[in-house]
């Protein structure tokens, strides 16, 4: 995912929270709140997930599946993708169909 697409300040993911829909796709939940930013999409994934390395992998592992339907993603919206802990021992296969399915469920990918 590229840097320009990234959530970073904690008021914007306060108003997703507090305004978003969710969709939920197994080992990962996606929040949705109109942006007048564009397209920005945040990472949470809390120490009930693991350690730091564990944390820092299962983010690496979901900015990678975000790549490829990058293009395809609703641009209006803003998003913040929680991972459950389960996400923690899946594999790359798994954790983009998971992305993927959370998308479709909400129905933001065009």
């Amino acid at each position: 995912m590229q840097r320009q697409y990234r959530l970073k300040r904690r008021a914007a993911f306060q108003y997703v929270y507090r305004k978003g829909d969710s969709a939920s796709a197994g080992d990962v939940i996606l929040l949705c709140a109109r942006s007048r930013e564009g397209l920005k999409i945040g990472l949470s994934v809390s120490k009930k997930v693991g350690g730091a390395v564990v944390r820092n992998r299962v983010k690496r592992l979901l900015r990678a599946a975000i790549d490829p339907i990058i293009d395809s993603v609703d641009t209006k919206y803003m998003y913040v993708l929680v991972a459950r802990p389960s996400l923690a021992g899946k594999s790359y296969d798994s954790v983009c169909a998971s992305v993927r399915s959370a998308f479709e469920r909400a129905g933001r990918l065009k």
